[in-house]
């Protein structure tokens, strides 16, 4: 595939060998596309980026699994998500905040201050990153701050 090419990638790896016994395409479940803000609500968008950038560490069985803290996108209980939720391993990485996502305020939110620092043992995600991606920690942000707060 070259620069600019425009093909699903499941249907590439099927054509190569690459993937087998794969169900057909229409039958395999897609999130939302996280920058659609005219085909998806606020939540989906961010629930989505959360699973791509974050799910495969903060899920059951993964390496954050530790944490309480599960980002794939099917998760429903709050506490999961981070929601009024502390931390139990961020240690220092917490920047002296006290919940994973406060409804209504981002920037007292463990989950954004990670989002938007590059600081080792501060930054997440940890692994190949060394620039803040600001469109995602924006719409991370939007979300947060859209959540009903409990003051």
């Amino acid at each position: 595939m070259r620069l600019g090419d425009s093909i699903n990638q499941l249907a590439k790896w099927l054509s190569l060998g690459r993937v087998i016994n794969m169900p057909e395409l229409k039958n395999v479940p897609q999130l939302p596309i996280w920058t659609d803000e005219n085909r998806f609500s606020l939540e989906q968008r961010a629930r989505a980026y959360l699973d791509v950038n974050c799910g495969h560490c903060h899920i059951k069985g993964g390496d954050a699994y530790n944490t309480g803290l599960f980002l794939d996108y099917d998760v429903k209980i709050p506490s999961h998500l981070g929601i009024d939720k502390a931390p139990v391993s961020a240690g220092g990485g917490a920047g002296g905040l006290d919940f994973d996502v406060v409804p209504g305020d981002a920037k007292h939110s463990i989950l954004l201050y990670r989002m938007n620092s590059v600081e080792p043992g501060t930054a997440m995600p940890e692994l190949a990153r060394s620039i803040i991606h600001k469109e995602g920690v924006d719409l991370i942000r939007q979300w947060i701050d859209n959540m009903p707060s409990k003051k």
